[in-house]
């Protein structure tokens, strides 16, 4: 188990190098220029120049991305539009001259939006995901089967934006019933925390509750028609719980290494839910950044957001290969 640890670990760092790579060479490929956008209209061509060999842009971009790797894991010194050399600490994401502040600062000051955000949500893409695909398991071809099948194809059919605005104007709008979506300090106000995102909890869930719901259903029916389970049932055993005690596990793999995926999306920022209901996170701030040509501040979401990703799948690997002894093994 150690050795497969490792390695994992090994696979995760190896593909974080690659994404900061390929993102950092997206920055230099982009056709707007940092200096320029920093500076703004007013600046003359010698004040750009200028800027570009205080933020480092003349030198060679292999020097700007080893000083960038250095500042991930060492920190950095950086210089602001007055000259003002400024101490960006470990993780340093560079510093965006159009918020006038560290990239790592402007996104922790959103993170704590977007972590509520997908807390929520991945407690309705369990409880909603599971629960009808185990019923629609139990239930194989029954009229109840049929309908959740159904419920599940418009889950994965629609659209966030568009179910996140329709529900807005009747359910906030039109009736009353919810409060206008928006995200309030959970340690400020709990209730307007709750009420505030319950709405976007129920769009994103949705949405990502149809694919995880499909995928239980059909490696519940699967799982279902192995030995073991036939012989528990033949035992004597229940079928809810010859399958929560024997096909829940069995079936729990793929369902464990999808959830590792979705849960690191959503935690990386889920920038259509945010923008749809105006909640300032982390993807809404990279969606900010992108119309503002702030490109070191696009850059640190990018990666914050594939960080997420790769480690919450690295370890739904490690879950997987705790629960089944043959993937450790292959």
């Amino acid at each position: 188990m150690t050795g497969y640890v490792l390695r994992r670990a090994l696979q995760a760092a190896a593909v974080l190098l690659v994404i900061t790579a390929v993102t950092f060479g997206l920055f230099h490929a982009a056709p707007s220029d940092p200096a320029l956008t920093a500076c703004g209209p007013q600046c003359d061509s010698a004040q750009v120049a200028e800027l570009r060999i205080s933020m480092g842009l003349d030198q060679p971009i292999l020097a700007q991305f080893a000083d960038y790797l250095r500042g991930l894991f060492l920190g950095r010194s950086i210089r602001d539009l007055d000259g003002t050399v400024l101490d960006c600490a470990a993780p340093c994401l560079g510093y965006s001259y159009v918020l006038q502040q560290p990239v790592l600062e402007a996104v922790l000051e959103h993170l704590p939006a977007t972590l509520s955000l997908a807390a929520g949500a991945l407690v309705v893409i369990v409880v909603l995901g599971v629960g009808v695909g185990f019923t629609a398991a139990l239930r194989r071809g029954s009229a109840t089967d049929r309908l959740l099948s159904g419920f599940t194809l418009v889950g994965a059919s629609v659209q966030i934006y568009f179910l996140g605005y329709v529900l807005q104007y009747l359910l906030v709008y039109t009736t009353g019933l919810l409060p206008v979506p928006g995200y309030t300090p959970l340690g400020e106000d709990p209730a307007a925390w709750l009420t505030g995102l319950l709405l976007p909890w129920l769009v994103l869930g949705f949405v990502n509750a149809a694919v995880f719901a499909r995928l239980s259903r059909s490696q519940l029916l699967e799982t279902m028609h192995e030995g073991y389970v036939r012989t528990a049932r033949a035992k004597g055993m229940s079928a809810v719980r010859a399958h929560l005690k024997y096909t829940a596990r069995g079936a729990s793999g793929p369902l464990v290494q999808l959830l590792g995926l979705e849960v690191g999306v959503l935690f990386g920022g889920a920038f259509i839910t945010e923008t749809v209901f105006g909640i300032s996170g982390v993807g809404r701030l990279a969606v900010d950044s992108v119309l503002q040509n702030d490109l070191p501040t696009v850059v640190g979401t990018v990666l914050l957001a594939a960080f997420f990703v790769v480690v919450f799948v690295a370890v739904a690997d490690l879950v997987v290969a705790r629960l089944d002894p043959r993937v450790r093994l292959a």
